[in-house]
C-alpha cells in the first residue's frame, strides 16, 4: 500500500512482495490486479474473526489415475501385456499432474462478511505462519486499544 493511502496514525507492519497484502496498526488491505481487473478489499483488525489456510487441488487426476492403472492391470490380465505400460505410465502422469494442482490458499474473514481469499504462491509454510502471528497480534493489540 502506498503511504498516501494510510490513515492517520497507520503505520505499517509488513508487507508481503510486491505490495498485495499490507498489514498495517489498524487494518489488513489486500490490492491485486491482473489481467485488467482489479480487486481490493479493506479489512479493520478489530473486526477480523477468523484465518483459514488451505489447500486445494484437482482430485480429478487421482481418480483417473486409479481408473487408467486398474485399466492397464485389467487388460494386462486379460493377455494385452502393451497395455500395462500404458496404463500405469498414463496413471503415474495423472498422479504428478495432481501433485502440482494442489494450491495453498489463506482466507482471512471478518465479522462483516468481508473476506481476503488469496493464493500464497511461492510463500513457504514457515513465511505464511509468520505472518498469521503477525496479524494475530496486531489484532490484540487494536482490540487492547479499543477497550
Amino acid at each position: 500500500m502506498d503511504n498516501k493511502y494510510l490513515l492517520n496514525s497507520e503505520q505499517v507492519i509488513t508487507q508481503s512482495d510486491g505490495s498485495v497484502i499490507t498489514l498495517t496498526n489498524l487494518r489488513l488491505r489486500y490490492s491485486d490486479s491482473q489481467s485488467g481487473k482489479a480487486h481490493i478489499v479493506s479489512l479493520l483488525l478489530e473486526k477480523i474473526s477468523s484465518i483459514e489456510i488451505h489447500y486445494r487441488s484437482k482430485t480429478i487426476f487421482v481418480i483417473l489415475a486409479i481408473l487408467a492403472i486398474a485399466g492397464g492391470l485389467i487388460a494386462g490380465a486379460n493377455g494385452d501385456e502393451e497395455f500395462i505400460g500404458i496404463g500405469i505410465g498414463a496413471g503415474v502422469v495423472l498422479i504428478i499432474l495432481y501433485l502440482f494442482s494442489r494450491k495453498h490458499y489463506l482466507t482471512i474473514s471478518s465479522d462483516g462478511g468481508g473476506k481476503i481469499h488469496f493464493h500464497t504462491k511461492g510463500m513457504k509454510r514457515e513465511k505464511v505462519l509468520d505472518f498469521i502471528n503477525q496479524l494475530e497480534s496486531a489484532i490484540r493489540q487494536r482490540r487492547e486499544e479499543l477497550k
